[in-house]
């Protein structure tokens, strides 16, 4: 049934993606504190930032939610994992707190009671980046963990007045000289010492900003967190100011583009922007991206079915078919939850969390949404795709191949070609956002494979067309001042010439590409 058709159709869409230089991340985000105040973000902040450093090649150790011995076991299998790895990142977000100049990070599970429990309740910042010095060319920190903590008032009461200063506010800076390389980034969601805002959205306003540019094609990540400070502090209306310090030897890409003979693109690791050649006139398809993309759409959209029915089985159907995926550790620990849930319920049948969820698994549909038509297009999904403007005027000359006319391609998406995308998008049966998602564009490449390439044979023909009637008008004019007749023969050229070579009427064909002409360049 459900959970059996959540296996079969990841293994049947089951795809390989491009080799890419090591990356490893440890991702943890801490909310469901015990013993203090509770955080609403952190545990989506996680989701989300594993999520799109999936997306960016990153093998992820993920987990939420983490006591002591959690936290351990994942920094153990991070370190393990990050051992000679291309670039090694740590992102938390949780409670955390500075002690000394120390940088603490917080379990759930803690009480910090007294000064002897930060060395067995805390997870030291300077521990998890010792474990990211070995043999690693570039090591990434992104710390959301300076919100205002109970836990580290409670320790300075009683510390007493004579120790109380150690305790500080918000975060310590941390030296980049004391990571042990010179490729480092580190980065607090606010300035040390200060404390940082958790937000009122489902994400803290850094980690907002940190997922929204971090996979910006070609840009560096000093670029990158450029942006993000400014995001915040608009964000926060000047009241938070994320604090970078960088140590690198040129610029470092997470998302760079770079062209390969059959046309795909892949990310590297890269010293500088100018590496990125120029795209053609007419950009080619990029088809081992899209699928690779659609591919990661589909095991989101897996993940969301088992997630939404939250039972043991479906949990362990993602597992079966993706073991090593990005929500591989969301899902051990929702078995785990569910788990412990089951044994309560066994104690007392009346309150059983679980029933519900299994009913709703049970009377699911038969058939699992496409992911075509199942994952509607945003601004964010469309940007994710990394077109430039050559990319876009295919786009729309695709679009009009379909017979949803946006007007003569110019690379510009305004309102008439945006609402050709949502006519498309409508007649196929798809969410009409107006914006597209990687299995949208694949599917329109399919769509319209064999007009596109009548379309580009035509246009190469006209242009051949022109080029040679250009030799023509040259050879008679040279002819015509020869024979001192130039106004008759260029009365005779322009008659001749028809119109045949103007660049507007070019660019369409009607027998090859009728409908396309017409339409305002302001889309």
């Amino acid at each position: 049934m459900f959970t059996r058709m959540i296996a079969v159709l990841a293994i049947l869409i089951a795809g390989t993606a491009p080799a890419l230089a090591k990356r490893v991340a440890l991702v943890i985000g801490n909310g469901a504190y015990e013993h203090t105040v509770p955080l609403p973000n952190p545990s989506n902040d996680a989701e989300q930032m594993a999520t799109k450093l999936k997306s960016l090649g990153f093998e992820v150790v993920a987990g939420q939610d983490q006591t002591y011995n959690d936290m351990r076991r994942s920094v153990m299998e991070f370190a393990k994992k990050a051992y000679g790895a291309e670039i090694a990142l740590l992102f938390y977000a949780g409670h955390g707190m500075q002690v000394a100049g120390q940088n603490l990070l917080v379990p759930i599970d803690a009480k910090i009671e007294d000064e002897t429990s930060l060395d067995f309740e805390t997870i030291s910042v300077d521990f998890i980046m010792r474990q990211m010095s070995k043999d690693v060319k570039v090591q990434m920190v992104f710390l959301d963990a300076c919100r205002d903590n109970p836990l580290a008032r409670t320790l300075a009461r009683r510390m007493g007045p004579s120790r109380s200063g150690n305790v500080g506010a918000g975060l310590a800076e941390i030296k980049v000289e004391e990571t042990g390389g010179e490729g480092s980034v580190i980065a607090f969601a606010t300035s040390p010492g200060d404390v940082a805002l958790d937000g009122e959205g489902s994400n803290s306003p850094f980690t907002s900003a940190l997922i929204r540019h971090i996979d910006t094609p070609n840009a560096s990540i000093q670029t990158v967190m450029t942006r993000v400070t400014g995001d915040v502090y608009d964000a926060t209306e000047k009241r938070q100011r994320p604090w970078v310090n960088a140590s690198l030897i040129g610029e470092v890409f997470l998302n760079k583009s770079v062209a390969s003979a059959e046309g795909t693109e892949v990310a590297s690791l890269g010293n500088t922007a100018t590496e990125v050649p120029q795209q053609p006139a007419v950009a080619a398809p990029a088809p081992a991206t899209a699928q690779r993309n659609l591919d990661w759409e589909r095991e989101k959209l897996i993940w969301e079915a088992a997630k939404s029915s939250d039972t043991i089985a479906d949990y362990e159907s993602y597992l079966s078919a993706y073991p090593n995926g990005t929500f591989a550790d969301f899902a051990r620990n929702s078995i785990k939850r569910l788990s412990t849930s089951s044994q309560v319920a066994a104690v007392n049948p009346a309150t059983t969390p679980g029933a519900a969820p299994a009913a709703n698994a049970a009377g699911a549909s038969a058939t699992l949404p496409n992911p075509q038509t199942a994952i509607p297009g945003t601004a964010e999904t469309e940007a994710a795709l990394g077109w430039n403007r050559s990319a876009r005027r295919e786009i729309q000359t695709r679009l009009n191949l379909t017979g949803h006319n946006v007007g003569r391609p110019d690379g510009a998406f305004g309102p008439k070609t945006r609402a050709g995308i949502v006519a498309w998008q409508t007649a196929n049966g798809q969410v009409p956002s107006g914006y597209f998602t990687a299995a949208q564009q694949l599917l329109l490449t399919n769509q319209t494979a064999a007009q596109y390439t009548a379309y580009i044979a035509e246009i190469k023909r006209k242009q051949r067309a022109a080029s040679a009637s250009r030799s023509t008008t040259t050879r008679q004019t040279t002819t015509t001042n020869n024979n001192r007749q130039p106004q008759r023969a260029t009365n005779t050229q322009n008659n001749n010439r028809g119109g045949g070579v103007n660049p507007a009427g070019a660019a369409f064909i009607g027998g090859v590409v009728g409908g396309i002409i017409g339409g305002a360049i302001g889309r």
